[in-house]
C-alpha cells in the first residue's frame, strides 16, 4: 500500500492565490478536482428549515460557472424537493486519497435533467473514486457498492456557487477562497 500524503488546507490556499482566479468563473484547477472523482456531499434546508444531505456521484461544471451535482432520485425525493422549493444549498467535495475537501455553497439551484454525456463521465468518475478507495484499504466489492448508481435515475442539481471555501483537515480548514 503507498504511503499517503495528506492535503492541506494552506495547500488549498496557496493554490487558489496562484491561480488568480476570474470573479466570474472557478479557476482550472478547482474544476478538474470537482470532475476528479471525488465524493459530492449535498445539504439543504426542508421546508420545515430541517437540515436534509444527500450524497452525489459525480459533478460536472459548465464553462466554470455552473455546477451540476448529479444525484440519484428516488433515495433524495426531500432534497429535491428543497431545492425546487429555492433552498440554499451547500456542496462539499472530498477526495478519498487524502481528504482534501472544497465547499461551495450558493443561495439556490435548480434541478436539471441529465445530459447525453453524462453518464458515461459518471461512470469515469465513480470509477476514479472506486480505484481510490481501493488503494486506501476498501476491498473492491466495497469500493464498488459506495460508488454504485442507477444512471437511470440521475438528476441534476445546478448552481452557481456563491462562495468557495476549504474544508480539507487541518489548521485552516473553513477559510474562505476569496473570489
Amino acid at each position: 500500500m503507498a504511503t499517503n500524503v495528506y492535503a492541506t488546507p494552506i495547500d488549498d490556499l496557496n493554490a487558489w492565490r496562484s491561480a488568480a482566479p476570474d470573479p466570474e468563473t472557478l479557476p482550472p484547477h478547482l474544476v478538474a478536482f470537482l470532475q476528479g472523482g471525488v465524493f459530492p456531499t449535498i445539504g439543504a434546508r426542508g421546508p420545515d428549515g430541517r437540515p436534509m444531505v444527500a450524497t452525489g456521484v459525480g459533478t460536472r461544471v459548465e464553462a466554470g460557472q455552473t455546477v451540476r451535482v448529479l444525484v440519484m432520485r428516488r433515495p433524495n425525493p426531500g432534497l429535491i424537493e428543497a431545492i425546487a422549493a429555492g433552498s440554499a444549498l451547500a456542496v462539499t467535495f472530498s477526495r478519498a486519497r487524502d481528504h482534501r475537501s472544497i465547499q461551495l455553497k450558493a443561495a439556490s439551484a435548480k434541478t436539471t435533467p441529465v445530459a447525453p454525456d453524462d453518464i458515461c463521465e459518471m461512470a469515469r468518475q465513480t470509477a476514479i473514486l472506486a480505484d481510490e478507495l481501493t488503494e486506501i484499504g476498501y476491498t473492491r466489492a466495497q469500493a464498488d457498492a459506495m460508488v454504485s448508481h442507477d444512471p437511470d435515475d440521475l438528476v441534476s442539481i445546478a448552481f452557481r456557487p456563491d462562495r468557495i471555501y476549504t474544508q480539507t483537515p487541518g489548521p485552516g480548514a473553513g477559510a474562505e477562497l476569496e473570489r
